[in-house]
């Protein structure tokens, strides 16, 4: 069976995906692996027979497009967060560089260990294959590392996924009430009335700067039985009304400082209609709501609910493909706003991939950029960090005149998951080999013994800094220790236990620096001591 099984790879592929994916669901003491399972069953056939071996091509492909769709979800958050608080994230995981490769200098020296190996178990500890290819360049082609790196790098899974686990226990944590502190997880949106009790400088667009909430008005109130559009231009003035949406504690605020509340009943009758609506144009996705003027069109929108969160918009507020917006409009332009806005299932199923094609080759030709470095080598951002860099770029974009960057969420949601899977169960095949043949010396205990502590030292330290230091909830701090290794394997294991994004965010907002910083970090320490 398993000589067949190494004839066939592409049935061998989906073979692993199936059984990997199905591990995945089972549930033990609160914890499943997910995803991340489908590498311990490639891991454990390659082991069984070295000739099962999914073509690299594969795994290289399911990384490129995984950590590209992860670029394309946190660009815009990256960019904004990075000067606020990504720098010190970033800052955390380069101390740890210096950490890491002191405590492998000096477990090389106390347990006599080859040095060639040790770096090789350092890279593996923290996942880094570019870094354990960097090292065999700066070696001058010399594969010793790739023992050390075999031996230490399922204990990187294993051992990261235990932190993530047992601190999750451990620290009680609330993953939704986290997320929603974070913002990650919007409060629900509710709709209340209110009476202004003095003149305003200002106009029904400016509400928010005024009350200092995320709120929006979307109904002028003339009479119990006539209301009309809350016109941006419309000045505040005594005894007007107005229906406004938000949050309840946003609500309350904004409220407060705006007059009293007053009880209104609505009804189709009064001149307005609200209806679920959904973004599929693609003259509308990828501009920002004051670039579609839609008080021109004749509706404005109080609410835009992407993936299970609903949200107030403002005039930067990007809509996507698959948005599901709250339009308030007259009973009459209902179909004109349904044709403007696109409202339609079957074209958000026919997704265009030209952008995404074009996105990911960019991101590719970009990794394969050779850098060069002191000492003749160079460096790369590889098939794994061009297309996140270059994702997280053009998320940030949105839009390049006439190429939307962007996809509808469902799309990136399935894209990312079968990108996931596909590196899992390749690159356990191509580990296999290498570490049953190393499991039978027994002192490749000791560099397994080297590679966990290297990577609970890692994951522990950074979440304690992250934590204690820069005050962030335990997932997030667990998300900048999966950036550490860089490997989404752990991603796999986190996003489902989460149930949200919180982890992902902190794991794409140091991807690039622990990319980059672990290849440096491998090939200095490989030329300082071997």
């Amino acid at each position: 069976m398993l000589a067949f099984l190494a004839e066939q790879p592409l049935l061998t592929l989906f073979l692993i995906m199936a059984v990997g994916l199905a591990v995945g669901k089972i549930n033990v003491f609160g914890i499943s692996l997910g995803a991340a399972a489908a590498m311990f069953v490639a891991l454990g056939l390659s082991a069984a027979n070295p000739d099962i071996v999914v073509p690299a091509f594969v795994y290289q492909f399911g990384l490129a497009i995984f950590v590209y769709v992860i670029g394309l979800n946190f660009g815009r958050s990256f960019f904004q967060d990075f000067r606020r608080r990504g720098w010190k994230m970033s800052m955390v995981v380069i101390v740890f560089f210096f950490v890491l490769a002191g405590l492998t200098t000096l477990a090389m020296r106390m347990f006599d260990l080859d040095p060639a190996i040790s770096v090789g178990t350092l890279a593996g500890s923290v996942s880094s294959t570019p870094g354990m290819a960097a090292v065999v360049e700066a070696l001058g082609g010399d594969s010793t590392p790739v023992v050390g790196y075999s031996l230490a790098y399922p204990g990187c899974i294993i051992g990261t996924i235990l932190v993530a686990a047992i601190g999750a226990k451990v620290l009680r944590v609330n993953h939704i009430e986290d997320a929603r502190a974070e913002g990650m997880i919007a409060e629900p949106l509710e709709w209340r009335a209110v009476r202004l009790n003095r003149d305003f400088d200002a106009t029904v667009g400016d509400l928010q700067e005024v009350t200092g909430e995320r709120v929006i008005a979307t109904r002028h109130v003339n009479n119990p039985h006539e209301h009309d559009l809350a016109y941006p231009e419309l000045p505040l003035r005594a005894g007007m009304e107005f229906l406004l949406n938000g949050t309840a504690p946003a609500l309350d605020s904004a409220i407060s400082q705006l007059g009293e509340e007053i009880h209104i009943n609505l009804h189709e009758e009064d001149g307005l209609v609200y209806r679920r609506l959904t973004v599929s144009s693609p003259r509308v996705a990828g501009y920002q709501l004051k670039d579609l003027d839609t008080v021109k069109e004749g509706f404005l929108i109080a609410r835009v609910r992407r993936g299970d969160s609903d949200v107030v918009p403002n005039e930067e507020t990007v809509l996507n493909y698959s948005d599901r917006v709250r339009v308030i409009t007259a009973p009459g332009r209902l179909d004109d706003v349904r044709r403007f806005l696109g409202d339609s299932e079957a074209k958000l199923g026919n997704v265009d991939l030209l952008p995404f094609a074009l996105g990911l080759f960019i991101g590719l030709l970009f990794g394969a950029i050779p850098i060069p470095l002191p000492g003749g080598t160079t460096l790369s951002f590889g098939f794994g960090g061009g297309p996140i860099v270059v994702g997280l770029i053009l998320g940030a974009l949105g839009r390049s005149g006439p190429i939307n960057w962007q996809l509808p969420f469902h799309a990136k949601q399935t894209i990312s998951t079968l990108g996931l899977t596909l590196f899992l169960a390749g690159v356990g095949t191509s580990a296999g080999g290498q570490f049953r043949d190393a499991l039978s010396d027994p002192t490749s205990l000791k560099y397994m013994g080297v590679g966990i502590v290297l990577t609970l030292v890692s994951a522990i330290g950074i979440v304690a800094v992250s934590m204690l230091a820069l005050r962030l909830k335990f997932d997030e701090s667990v998300g900048i220790a999966a950036g550490m290794t860089t490997n989404p394997a752990i991603m796999a294991y986190l996003n489902p236990q989460t149930g949200t994004q919180l982890a992902e965010r902190g794991y794409a907002t140091v991807y690039p620096t622990a990319m980059i910083g672990k290849i440096l970090m491998c090939q200095v320490l490989a030329l300082i001591i071997v």
